[in-house]
């Protein structure tokens, strides 16, 4: 079977390989570097593939089936040589998908059906770990794979994730001039916000916060604080105005901070805390079960965590036993992303025809840094 993919879902075999290879996975510091740390890996297996198992032998791999029944043997030596080779070809190879042939040759000895998890699961891999205290126990974990070698990956997509905003102190007709006047790009209708909303401050009109526009993200922040609709949108809004798309930056910005402690009427001190421990909640619940167009009741779907495919070719993970490091990593690496206008119905000011009042829209994207 050829399977064509990108980047990342080429990264996602590397991550099977380089765990079958070395039977172990390294823990990542909040920079991502790995800990002297490890888990070790006994078995593990993928969604996509129900029933099959990945056992890990001193020098071999057993490939098993649903009724426990081998139907592969394949030694570590071997597996490390496909690794490597696949990185090198992941390196070398471009295009938006590409075969590889170390990928191919990966499924027909592993009797693996396509490179990566299905969209719908969080969970690429599920890790059998041995317990560092009890011999003989282990536990199974779903674990999110992430690859540095290609494209930045998206922790949070546009979609459901719009926010509207109504625009004080300002006329319509006022933020329609300051919408045309401003700089477009070839074959864009609109300027785009990153332009439109530092305009319009500069012009003294307020930006204000309304609503989320889907119910079902609105419940999903919720579910996080009942105030955090308002921050997130703040703290968006804020991005734009600034030109600062580190999230990191951001939720230190001194402008968003005095208009939350406006709004929230609570103490300068609590939101400067506030603000950066909410904002790391949606990140570490973005990427472990959270999705914004789907009701959420606080579950967790990729129980262990991440793994990470490095630049270099290795991979290190964030457990969940060290849940700090993770939520540490998720801000510092994380930027707010501009989707695509056009697509998602946002960053341009529309008329509410029944106020005659300007408005605006923000797709909330996040993307890894």
């Amino acid at each position: 079977m050829t399977i064509s993919a990108n980047k990342g879902d080429h990264s996602e075999v590397l991550a099977l390989l380089r765990i079958l290879h070395q039977g172990e996975i390294p823990i990542a510091d909040k920079n991502g570097k790995p800990l002297k740390s490890r888990l070790k890996v006994v078995s593990l297996y993928r969604p996509s593939d129900k029933g099959q198992k990945y056992e890990i032998g001193d020098d071999s791999v057993r490939v098993v089936n649903e009724l426990g029944l081998e139907i592969a043997l394949v030694s570590r030596d071997k597996i490390k040589n496909l690794s490597d080779n696949l990185l090198k070809e992941i390196r070398t190879l471009s295009g938006r998908s590409f075969v590889c042939l170390s990928t191919d040759e990966a499924s027909k000895i592993l009797h693996f059906s396509g490179s990566k998890a299905s969209s719908s699961e969080k969970a690429d891999l599920f890790l059998e770990i041995a317990s560092p205290v009890f011999e003989g126990e282990t536990s199974s974990l779903g674990f999110s794979v992430k690859s540095e070698l290609g494209a930045l990956p998206t922790l949070l997509n546009a979609g459901a994730t719009k926010f509207e905003y109504r625009i004080d102190d300002c006329s319509a007709d006022k933020a329609f001039i300051v919408q045309e006047e401003l700089p477009k790009s070839e074959k864009k209708d609109y300027p785009g916000p990153s332009l439109l909303l530092p305009a319009l401050t500069n012009s003294h009109a307020k930006i204000v916060f309304e609503s989320v526009v889907s119910p079902i993200f609105e419940q999903n922040l919720k579910m996080i604080d009942s105030a955090f609709p308002r921050i997130l949108a703040d703290t968006l809004k804020h991005s734009y105005i600034s030109g600062e798309g580190s999230l990191n930056k951001v939720v230190k910005s001194t402008a968003l901070i005095d208009e939350l402690t406006e709004a929230l009427s609570i103490p300068r001190a609590n939101v400067e805390r506030l603000v950066p421990h909410k904002i790391k909640e949606l990140l570490r619940q973005s990427a472990l079960g959270m999705n914004p167009g789907r009701p959420w009741e606080g579950q967790t779907e990729a129980h262990g965590g991440w793994i990470i495919v490095k630049e270099d070719g290795s991979v290190v993970c964030f457990h969940l036993d060290n849940d700090d490091e993770f939520r540490d990593f998720l801000l510092e690496n994380t930027k707010f992303d501009t989707p695509s206008m056009t697509r998602h119905e946002a960053g341009y000011i529309y008329k509410d025809e029944g106020t005659n009042k300007a408005k605006l829209r923000l797709s909330l994207q996040i993307r890894l840094d």
